[in-house]
């Protein structure tokens, strides 16, 4: 027994440790930035960790430097139409996946799951060429459109898990009760799946709130540019500013370390019973 609990204590300890060394390489960054964003210029590039003279002006400073609050009501503006279709969509062909019987189910499922290993690379310059043809560059459509037509193949994939899991009574019951496959996809199939579309929104706030590519790749006009992209206007051709790019970076990762921070129940919620549920 004792020999048990030591090399039970020593597991632990190494699972700590483990833990510390993992916390550190993802928050030394993380402090890195907020630090820069309180120092001098001058300070920047020197040995301190933490600055001499704390600079809150930095981010007063970082505001009015660039079009901040055009930056974030651009992103807002791609933000919101994405969610919904994203969260949206990849449910109506998760619940499709999930409760439909039709032939070649199996073989769409399995190239749905194969365009995940598909690098977006790839489909970067056909998709480009089409919405330059429809005339879309330099707006918004290019960014917002395509959430509207599945979701993603993994968001499908994650929702479709669930929703296998939820007994099919409740659809027979409904069914006999005179509701429609609509209404049961509505009333009964989404609010139970709660926990996987947290999940889903969590990470289409994330992939568009930091999205940097996209936006580069369609948007033309500096008045049509996210946050994301506004970040490069503190780079100049000579020098770059670190302190209220850094500044301005902390500003940008608030949201999405307060979204994370309160939905994180929802989202290992979801992540963990997807993948309990049946393949």
């Amino acid at each position: 027994m004792i020999m048990n609990h030591h090399k039970w204590s020593l597991g632990r300890l190494l699972t700590f440790l483990l833990l510390i060394v993992g916390a550190a390489i993802v928050l030394v960054p993380l402090l890195w930035t907020v630090s820069t964003s309180l120092k001098s210029p001058a300070e920047v590039f020197q040995d301190s960790f933490f600055p001499k003279e704390w600079h809150w002006d930095n981010y007063k400073n970082a505001v009015t430097a660039i079009p901040f609050f055009l930056f974030l009501k651009n992103t807002l503006i791609i933000l919101i139409p994405v969610m919904i279709g994203t969260v949206f969509s990849s449910a109506l062909c998760a619940y499709g996946f999930a409760r439909f019987s039709f032939k070649g189910k199996r073989f769409l499922f399995l190239v749905l799951l194969a365009t995940m290993m598909l690098p977006g690379q790839v489909t970067m310059i056909p998709m480009f060429i089409i919405f330059k043809e429809a005339g879309w560059i330099d707006t918004f459509l290019p960014l917002i459109i395509p959430s509207f037509f599945g979701g993603g193949a993994f968001n499908i994939f994650l929702i479709r898990q669930f929703m296998r899991g939820i007994p099919k009574d409740l659809d027979e019951a409904a069914f006999m009760d005179g509701a429609s496959r609509w209404s049961i996809f509505t009333r009964i199939m989404l609010p139970l799946s709660k926990p996987p579309l947290i999940a889903v929104s969590i990470f289409t706030f994330m992939g568009v709130w930091n999205d940097f590519q996209g936006p580069l790749i369609y948007l033309n006009s500096t008045t049509k540019y996210t946050l994301a992209l506004g970040l490069s206007m503190f780079k100049g051709m000579y020098n770059v500013e670190w302190n209220m790019l850094m500044a301005a970076t902390v500003l940008i990762m608030l949201p999405a370390i307060i979204v994370f921070f309160f939905l994180q129940k929802y989202f290992i919620e979801g992540i963990s019973l997807s993948s309990a549920m049946k393949g």
